[in-house]
């Protein structure tokens, strides 16, 4: 059976390991890093990796003593360097903490939860205590997410990353057989849930938006490409209402009857609106976009 304590010890953020360190090295005997490892139930590497760590990141005057075969401090040190975290900044933290809802099920899901677990044991016991109060006061309601396959949006973003080209199996809505598309990948983005990747159909000639969880049989190939300068992605969503690929210019007005002018004019429902109030009680919704598909169907809704 296992010794508790060294289970105890084993779970220790390092954090923890290192007031221990530092408290030792306050004593002013050398420890040394077998001595420190068989106190805290750790390999001497990673006491090694702990010392380096407060010398280098933290800025710590430690310093290896050879005739005393272990480390001390150069100069006094009262205690270690305190992390600063505003009220503003916890609260940001929390919702970041609470949005990882929105990447479950997806390849970030694990490294952002390791990433944030770290930086919270970082944090002194205060502040780890209102961070998860904070966090229970908090929650978000994600959009629907599409059925994706991890490897898939993984393929996406090597693709994006590396400037090469794709080539995919791609069924569009309504259509009974998949298509091969041949595209330079130049942007991922998430919609409402839903991963989507924005690239220049070779075949096509022409930026077109898929739907990363319709794409199948995803291949890198060797060939590269550069994303043309004037390309943007923030342009190319800014024409779009929602994530549709943009299919020409258009200026789009929508009158809207009194019972519901309160609730459309309280939203931003796209950079472009200007909204023109009726003397009836209601009001003149106007947008520029690049294709009515998504406009349709939201006045629809």
């Amino acid at each position: 059976m296992a010794n508790p304590s060294r289970i105890h010890s084993l779970k220790r953020p390092a954090i923890e390991r290192m007031l221990l360190i530092h408290k030792a090295l306050q004593k002013d005997d050398f420890p040394n890093c077998r001595q420190l490892a068989n106190e805290l139930e750790v390999s001497s590497k990673t006491i090694s990796r702990d010392i380096d760590f407060m010398r280098d990141r933290m800025l710590m005057p430690i310093e290896y003593e050879p005739s005393e075969h272990g480390y001390c401090y150069t100069r006094e040190v009262e205690s270690l360097p305190t992390i600063d975290i505003s009220e503003g900044e916890l609260l940001a933290l929390s919702i970041a903490r609470k949005a990882l809802d929105h990447y479950k099920g997806t390849p970030f899901e694990k490294p952002l939860s390791n990433a944030l677990n770290k930086l919270s044991a970082s944090l002194p016991d205060t502040i780890t205590a209102n961070l998860t109060e904070l966090s229970d006061t908090i929650s978000f309601k994600q959009g629907r997410m599409s059925k994706l396959d991890d490897d898939a949006l993984k393929t996406a973003i090597k693709a994006v990353l590396e400037k090469r080209v794709l080539e995919f199996n791609y069924k569009k809505l309504g259509s009974e057989n998949a298509s091969k598309r041949i595209a330079n990948p130049y942007h991922v983005t998430n919609y409402l849930g839903k991963w989507y990747l924005l690239a220049w159909d070779q075949s096509r000639k022409a930026m077109r938006t898929f739907l990363i969880g319709r794409a199948t049989d995803l291949e890198i190939r060797k060939a590269t490409f550069e994303v043309p300068n004037e390309f943007s992605v923030d342009d190319y969503l800014w024409t779009s209402f929602g994530i549709w690929s943009k299919s020409g210019d258009f200026d789009v007005r929508v009158k809207v009857d009194a019972t519901l002018s309160e609730y459309i004019s309280e939203n931003i429902w796209h950079p472009t609106q200007s909204i023109e109030p009726l003397k009836n009680g209601g009001l003149v919704l106007r947008f520029k976009l690049g294709s009515l598909e998504e406009i349709a169907q939201w006045i629809l809704s």
